[in-house]
Order: structure tokens, then sequence, then C-alpha cells
């Protein structure tokens, strides 16, 4: 035997669900942020120009964000900036390379700087960029200068093979 439903049930419509947009809205902005902060931290930090083709190497380790030096065959910059225009330039006597080791002062100064405001350390570190037909001497001009301008635990950035 069947219950008679009650005149309080019976005169009951039926409710439409809607969705609360903000809500959504808010969820969908988290969503994109996180996304976009997991792609910052992750992309790539080492952007070689078309005059520069890095060795190839066995090495998996992903460089860290310092301060790059780069040595292409014609030039040499420093976080982008042209600091040698022309390689040929460098003097084959001076194992000193002078425009590039102004630059890194200025940068060690500010690193030191920072240390004293902030209390960032300083790392001494500095990822060098070389490309893979350049004679020898220059590289190794280039990470002598680098270690008497304070940025003695130098890394050299090369393609992953494999």
């Amino acid at each position: 035997m069947a219950f008679r439903p009650s005149k309080s049930k019976k005169n009951l419509q039926k409710e439409q669900g809607e969705l609360n947009m903000k809500s959504m809205m808010d969820m969908m902005t988290i969503i994109l942020l996180f996304l976009l902060k997991s792609f910052s931290t992750e992309g790539a930090l080492v952007t070689p120009s078309e005059e520069l083709r890095l060795p190839v190497s066995m090495q998996i380790e992903k460089p860290k964000k310092e301060i790059n030096v780069s040595v292409s065959k014609s030039m040499i910059l420093v976080n982008d900036q042209v600091v040698v225009p022309s390689v040929s330039d460098i003097p084959k006597d001076m194992m000193l390379i002078t425009p590039l080791a102004s630059k890194l002062a200025e940068f060690a100064n500010q690193e030191r700087q920072l240390e004293i405001d902030v209390g960032k350390e300083f790392t001494h570190q500095i990822n060098i960029q070389g490309d893979e037909a350049i004679p020898f001497e220059i590289l190794f001009k280039v990470m002598f200068t680098c270690s008497k301008t304070d940025f003695y635990k130098m890394r050299l950035v090369t393609i992953s093979k494999g």
C-alpha cells in the first residue's frame, strides 16, 4: 500500500539549478596563474643567438639563472648587451679583456651591494656560452677575465645530447 504525498510536497515545484559564475571565474584564474608560474620557472634560461651554436655534451644539469657571458664568432655579450663588438679586436698579448672586465666589475659591485642591502648572497657564479667554433684562446681569456672580476664559479653552457 502506497502512501499519498502530503499536500506540502504536492505543491512544491522543481527548482532550476544555476551555476555560480563568480566561483568558476575564480577557479579558472587560479589555474591560469598556477600554469603561468610553472611555465616561467621551467622556461628556457638560455637563448642562443643565430651567431652562437653551443657545443653538444652528455651533461644533463640545467643552467641556473645567473649572469650570462656569450662568446659568439664575432662578438662578446653580457646579458645580451654587446661588450666587445669584434672578437678580432682582443689583443693577442693580453690575457685580460678590459671592456668585459669593467662590465663584469659593475655586476659584481651590484651583487655585493644587494648582499649588503637585501641580504641576497653573492654566489660568484656565471654562465658562459661559447660558440663551438671559437678558438680556445678566446674562451680561456674570457674565463680568466671572469675569474679576475670575482666570478670564479663558471658554468659552460652546452646543449644536452639525447
